[in-house]
């Protein structure tokens, strides 16, 4: 009979755990030192202000982290640039690390930004090899002795 009550009383305590989140959503802490990061410091600030400024209107806290987040993947730096790519990163992951995003969407973001970053690289590697080309097509400099004339003459 014991055992039956501590089983309804477990059970009763898992439902209500379940059904109730363990507690409202808080917007992120901006002293934390990942902020010293510019662009994680930025989103960061969006989150926070935009977190603030729904719950002006509305006390529905768990709508104002909706809102919240949408604010942080719109501060977040575009795909372009290596640093860019880097400070989109780590917006990724820190965002990731508070559950401002969940992760198959930080799964799919950090693949946006995989893809780019091998873009970039290609891009980096077909204008260093066109340059490689054009290099030989450079004048002389003039300060230098042009060896082609000068084996020119000698025959």
């Amino acid at each position: 009979m014991a055992q039956t009550s501590g089983r309804v009383l477990l059970a009763k305590a898992l439902a209500n755990a379940i059904s109730k989140p363990s507690s409202s959503p808080q917007p992120p802490d901006i002293s934390v030192p990942a902020a010293a990061n510019p662009a994680i410091a930025y989103c960061l600030k969006a989150f926070t202000e935009a977190f603030q400024e729904f719950l002006l209107t509305d006390d529905n806290r768990y709508e104002a982290q909706r809102v919240a987040r949408a604010a942080y993947r719109s501060a977040m730096p575009p795909l372009s640039g290596s640093r860019n790519i880097r400070d989109y990163v780590a917006c990724v992951a820190h965002a990731m690390a508070l559950n401002a995003i969940d992760g198959a969407d930080g799964a799919r973001l950090l693949y946006a930004a995989q893809v780019a970053s091998a873009a970039q690289s290609a891009q980096r590697r077909i204008k260093a090899k066109s340059g490689a080309i054009t290099a030989s097509k450079t004048t002389q400099n003039p300060q230098l002795p042009n060896i082609e004339s000068s084996v020119n003459h000698a025959q």
